[in-house]
């Protein structure tokens, strides 16, 4: 199988859709059951079949979160300490979580083989800040150079977990922190890009914040192999995010020269007109 960028890049391929807020409302009650290998996987499965995107994504900050309602001991331990990057490495080291989602990895990739499948998590600065709030509801973390650079490392072991053969790439994402990416910060990721380049698998960067096309530009080569941002930069692979009025009629952007579309379906969209904008992005 071609590499996930050259998958995602190649000529008559579709966009890559998120589809989790959606297909979980539309297909589960908004109850995705992610603690159970067979049902989430029978849910990506019929997602997937429904909406046909090119990349089959798992939400893996999503299904911690799920585990941690399951497992509410787990949530005190992470409360155990009050140093920034405590809760973030207790959760990542619970060997429960650990083989679950190697197990719901193992049954996705093997019944959707067809087509690449990414482990989405949040960025080591963007998964520091979520961990605390989980730990200490409502505490803001002070997040430095020293808890990012420290995360990015437990984050490098906890992806060593995941079934080498069957993950195509991770997708680091940025969305849930306000400022914007620099490449000082990108550079302190450095420990899963050595992974995924130990496992052959590809990293992509989400930085929807206005003004990452800078620190995109000066980021190193090949650290990470593609960006979903909202303008495309010369000399970078990169999925341009299509904006969320396309899907109340706007024009979607066109598709970058080597690039590809990414397009997060809202919640709350009417099916029928879903079906209908995506069959315009196809």
């Amino acid at each position: 199988m071609a590499g996930l960028s050259e998958r995602l890049t190649g000529a008559g391929n579709g966009p890559w859709l998120e589809y989790i807020g959606y297909a979980g409302k539309l297909l589960a009650g908004g109850k995705v059951p992610w603690t159970a290998v067979d049902g989430a996987m029978a849910w990506l499965r019929q997602s997937q079949g429904l909406l046909r995107s090119s990349v089959v994504a798992v939400p893996v900050a999503i299904i911690a979160a799920a585990w941690l309602d399951q497992n509410p001991a787990l949530r005190t331990a992470m409360a155990g300490k009050s140093r920034t990057i405590f809760p973030l490495r207790t959760l990542l080291a619970d060997p429960g979580l650990r083989a679950h989602l190697r197990g719901l990895f193992e049954a996705t990739g093997a019944s959707l083989s067809s087509l690449p499948l990414v482990a989405v998590i949040p960025s080591p600065r963007a998964w520091v800040g979520l961990a605390y709030d989980q730990a200490f509801p409502g505490t803001e973390a002070e997040i430095d150079e020293d808890a990012i650079d420290s995360a990015a490392s437990y984050i490098a072991d906890f992806l060593r977990e995941l079934p080498q053969t069957v993950v195509a790439g991770i997708l680091l994402d940025e969305s849930g922190v306000a400022s914007p990416l620099s490449a000082d910060i990108t550079g302190l990721y450095q420990p899963i890009f050595n992974i995924a380049n130990h496992y052959r698998w590809q990293v992509g960067i989400l930085a929807p914040q206005p003004g990452t096309a800078g620190a995109i530009a000066a980021a190193a080569a090949g650290a990470p192999d593609f960006w979903i941002t909202t303008e495309p930069v010369a000399g970078k692979t990169c999925g341009i995010i299509v904006p969320e009025a396309f899907w109340s009629g706007t024009a979607a952007p066109a598709r970058p020269e080597g690039g590809f579309r990414y397009a997060a379906i809202p919640s709350e969209a009417q099916p029928e007109s879903v079906l209908e904008r995506l069959a315009t992005l196809q």
